[in-house]
């Protein structure tokens, strides 16, 4: 069935323009959220702390980020959108002074802690205020714009940042992804245009859709968990089967497949958004069996298939998901962006604490084999539950 979302536009012209700079935000915004991965070592050499406490900053980012984002979309929710957007930057900015002047773990904790907090907000808000700008019909092109600079950071803003921390340090590194950030926040001053708060009683074009909401929660903590299921030891599955030294590239193959499921995505997803959120989920189902089979059968050649087509899936998700929920929740689509944030970080940390059970107790395989049921189960509830609600 086709279905588009009717939003609210200034041109017929697509605002390619502003939409870059709010993909910029999202990729220096990630990029920092992801910053410890690639440096843990000599972060926790030169803070004097274990490599478990610098890890488990990704822990309490993604905590915060799913407990404070409702609350404050509920205060901020009269504001004009453009100056609340730019405030999220300027937190990030503060978590990236702390974190690039830190000589203590407390210090270290504060920086991320202060980005943290206006993570959620950033996302609850960036996603609805490219639908409002974009063309009517055109709200997944407009999301997939923005989604190509979150998954774009794993690509290049991540390796980047570990390469230049690696050579620099990690704190010069911190420094230089905070005049990104300057950047980023000059160019929303100049392009983007004023967005006052819309209340959910003057959403015009709301449908008898919101009792999807609850479905699509199911739906996307289900696919959000079998993606992180793997991804999350995605080095071991390359290790396990292709080597050590091939782990980098088996890491980049995932990033551009994911730009490829961007891409995609954004093309066909204002016509066919309940059709591609069910093949996302399948394509994460089949090439999690053949992971498997790659896995027993020891297939380096394999396992980079599945990457790649594992990739492809994942990185399309976020951009049919964001769509769909703004869909369903067109009388409050800022409360409908809070709630996919919100579940998409609990299917992260989810996800990545099963995978971490399974690896755990000796079964590598198990990742692959927890996608397979959860990518299942949530098939089975985009088609048997939420398509009904949708149509």
């Amino acid at each position: 069935m086709a279905v588009a979302i009717s939003a609210p536009t200034q041109s017929q012209k697509f605002p390619v323009v502003p939409l870059t700079a709010m993909s910029f935000a999202a990729f220096v915004y990630v990029t920092f959220e992801m910053f410890a991965v690639g440096l843990i070592s000599p972060m926790a050499r030169d803070l004097n702390v274990s490599e478990g406490q610098i890890g488990l900053l990704m822990s309490v980012y993604a905590g915060l980020v799913a407990v404070v984002t409702i609350p404050l979309m509920h205060l901020t929710r009269n504001l004009n959108r453009r100056p609340l957007l730019i405030a999220t930057l300027v937190f990030l900015l503060g978590g990236i002074t702390l974190q690039a002047s830190a000589h203590s773990y407390a210090v270290l904790v504060a920086g991320r802690v202060t980005a943290a907090f206006t993570h959620g907000v950033f996302w609850s808000l960036v996603n609805p205020m490219a639908a409002r700008i974009a063309p009517a019909g055109q709200t997944g092109k407009a999301v997939a714009a923005v989604s190509f600079g979150s998954t774009l950071s794993m690509v290049v803003g991540s390796p980047l940042t570990t390469a230049m921390g690696s050579a620099i340090g990690w704190r010069a590194s911190t420094w230089v992804l905070g005049v990104a950030v300057l950047g980023a926040l000059v160019m929303l001053l100049i392009t983007l245009p004023s967005l006052p708060a819309v209340q959910p009683a003057q959403s015009a074009n709301a449908t008898n859709t919101k009792s999807a909401i609850p479905s699509l929660i199911i739906y996307l903590v289900l696919a959000v968990m079998a993606i992180f299921c793997t991804f999350t030891y995605l080095a071991l599955l390359v290790e396990n089967t292709a080597g050590h030294n091939l782990v980098p590239i088996g890491v980049s193959l995932y990033g551009v497949a994911g730009l490829v499921g961007v891409t995609l995505s954004g093309r066909f997803v204002d016509s066919r958004m309940i059709r591609l959120n069910g093949l996302a989920a399948a394509i994460l189902v089949v090439s999690s069996i053949a992971g498997l089979l790659a896995l027993h059968y020891n297939s380096g050649v394999g396992m980079f298939l599945v990457i790649a087509v594992f990739g492809v899936a994942a990185g399309a998700l976020p951009t049919v998901a964001t769509t769909i929920f703004l869909f369903a929740g067109q009388r409050n689509q800022d409360l409908a962006s809070s709630i996919y944030v919100v579940t998409f970080q609990v299917g992260i940390a989810s996800g990545s604490a099963l995978g971490a059970a399974a690896v755990d107790a000796g079964f590598l395989s198990g990742t692959l084999l927890c996608s397979v049921i959860l990518g299942s189960l949530a098939f089975a509830v985009m088609a048997l539950w939420s398509r009904a609600r949708l149509r």
